[in-house]
């Protein structure tokens, strides 16, 4: 990462961001009790599934709880971000969408088809924000 990065990883936190290596179910869990609210939250944690078969169902209930934490920590004016999946990939990109009208709260999302050099594909990014 040093290659990529330089040393702005040595610090995971500064004055206005805190960058989290764990498990982030029981984080989220935890400041939906405490009610805090965040600007923007980061998903890098995997691309939408690719698979619409029946036993992959606990994958998607998995995202959905991840994005429904996610939404529940974000200020009203706040934004979730994440990576879809390659764009090619059409059938599992609106499974990931129907997965969103699922949520606990309302959302809109926008979505960005984006060149990823080191993927050697187009690959769509999600934007979501509450209602």
């Amino acid at each position: 990462m040093r290659k990529t990065c330089g040393d702005i990883l040595d610090s995971l936190t500064g004055d206005c961001y805190q960058v989290l290596v764990e498990d982030c179910v029981p984080v989220l869990k935890k400041y939906v009790e405490e009610g805090r609210t965040f600007d923007y939250v980061i998903n890098d944690l995997t691309a939408v599934p690719i698979s619409t078969l029946p036993e992959e169902d606990s994958t998607w209930e998995f995202l959905r709880l991840i994005l429904d934490l996610s939404i529940k920590v974000l200020r009203p004016s706040g934004k979730y971000f994440t990576q879809g999946n390659c764009a090619n990939l059409t059938e599992a990109l609106d499974l990931y969408e129907e997965q969103l009208q699922k949520l606990s709260c309302p959302v809109d999302f926008s979505k960005e088809v984006v060149c990823v050099p080191s993927y050697m594909e187009l690959w769509v990014f999600y934007s979501v924000w509450k209602k």
